[in-house]
């Protein structure tokens, strides 16, 4: 049973505050305000503090010749494998976090992502504090493919406390040397009250009705989201149901190719694109919007998704949502259930989904939404985040 009257200094630890993406670690961070007195360190890089406000965070930025010396591993293996496979704390900032964790008597270390573990473990160590690392998606899949990654792992896993986002995480990383007893499964959830419940005419009842279908996908333009596939499978549903529209917000990498695709199947005057969106911004689309889509696949480097916390954010709107047997989405979806899921990269079976839409009542949304109301709710997660900092600290 958790207490705020006295708060205990817990540390989380970061290579990069924080990405547009990474809305699921500040809402972590704000919610452990409530019983504890969290603080950040941060290894890399400071951005985005507009978007996500917090006061108490100490940057100490590595040597910038070793970021340069990296850059060309990131060209061919992906962005996100820079300072990741091998990182390493400079001993200027080795002095500077333990300084820092001890003035701030931190009482337990959460790092997110794996390579945050790999900088952190000596300081937790040295210091003899607990040590929790969460993982939440390529350094659980791309990062695996790779030597070095997995042999320098092997220290965490040893030290710290795992925590996955989903089962097949947690089964991933068994694999690779994580101890079962030490690995728990914590989904991020999402604020549920935050997204309330919409009453929507159903999807059958428009298709009977030949009424406008608006189909809604909110990600970055990064091809593990598979925007390729939706553009396939909406120009064949537009075929043979032309009263309908796609919106497809965000920005990234690939924007760009899949605007010029939809240039050349003719169907530019059918897909929108918004571009980078607020929060709030997201809501109003899903209020509006009668399907959500999310193909996520697996890159042929080894990169896949965690657990798309839009796609909760959909469910709990009771938006039907169309999305893929890819990672941990099929525990959050339950095909036919609260949700629709198809095979990656299955452009027919992709377009029969949205057809078989046509058969979609309003049970499905309802389903939806309380499945991420008893599963995927924030509030939950966090009480039994909260238990095992307590239990890792003997509270």
């Amino acid at each position: 049973m958790l207490n705020n009257d006295m708060k205990y200094s817990i540390a989380i630890y970061l290579q990069h505050y924080l990405a547009p993406s990474m809305t699921f670690v500040y809402r972590q961070i704000k919610s452990a305000e409530t019983f504890y007195e969290p603080f950040v360190i941060c290894s890399d890089r400071l951005e985005n503090t507009d978007k996500f406000p917090f006061q108490r965070i100490y940057l100490k930025r590595r040597n910038f010749i070793r970021i340069k010396k990296s850059r060309p591993f990131a060209k061919i293996y992906g962005p996100h494998t820079l300072l990741s496979v091998k990182p390493k704390l400079s001993s200027s900032q080795i002095n500077y976090f333990i300084d820092t964790l001890i003035q701030n008597k931190a009482r337990i270390i959460h790092a997110h992502f794996g390579p945050s573990g790999i900088e952190v473990v000596r300081l937790a160590k040295e210091l003899k504090i607990p040590l929790i690392v969460t993982f939440h998606g390529y350094d659980a899949s791309l990062l695996l493919m790779m030597k070095k990654y997995v042999k320098n792992i092997q220290e965490v896993f040893n030290y710290a406390h795992i925590v996955t986002i989903s089962y097949s995480m947690k089964k991933d990383l068994i694999k690779y040397g994580a101890n079962e007893k030490k690995t728990t499964v914590i989904r991020c959830g999402i604020p549920v009250n935050q997204f309330e419940y919409i009453e929507r005419e159903s999807i059958k009842e428009k298709f009977s009705g030949n009424k406008f279908i608006t189909f809604l996908q909110v990600s970055n333009f990064v091809e593990v989201k598979g925007h390729w596939y939706t553009i396939q499978a909406f120009k064949n549903f537009n075929e043979r149901y032309e009263n309908s529209k796609l919106i497809l917000a965000g920005g990234g990498e690939t924007k760009k190719n899949i605007e010029k695709l939809c240039k050349q199947l003719g169907i530019s005057d059918k897909v929108e694109f918004p571009g980078i969106i607020t929060e709030g911004q997201v809501f109003d689309l899903m209020k509006k919007s009668d399907v959500f889509l999310h193909h996520s696949i697996k890159l042929d480097n080894g990169i896949k998704e965690g657990l798309p916390t839009v796609v909760m954010e959909a469910m709990a709107t009771g938006l039907p949502v169309v999305s893929t047997y890819h990672s941990a989405i099929p525990e959050l979806i339950t095909h036919s259930k609260d949700g629709f899921l198809v095979n990656e990269r299955d452009v027919k079976g992709y377009t029969e989904a949205l057809f078989d839409l046509k058969n979609c009542t309003s049970q499905i949304g309802l389903n939806a939404r309380k499945k991420i109301q008893e599963k995927f709710n924030l509030s939950t997660e966090m009480e039994r985040l909260f238990n095992l900092y307590n239990r890792l600290m003997e509270l």
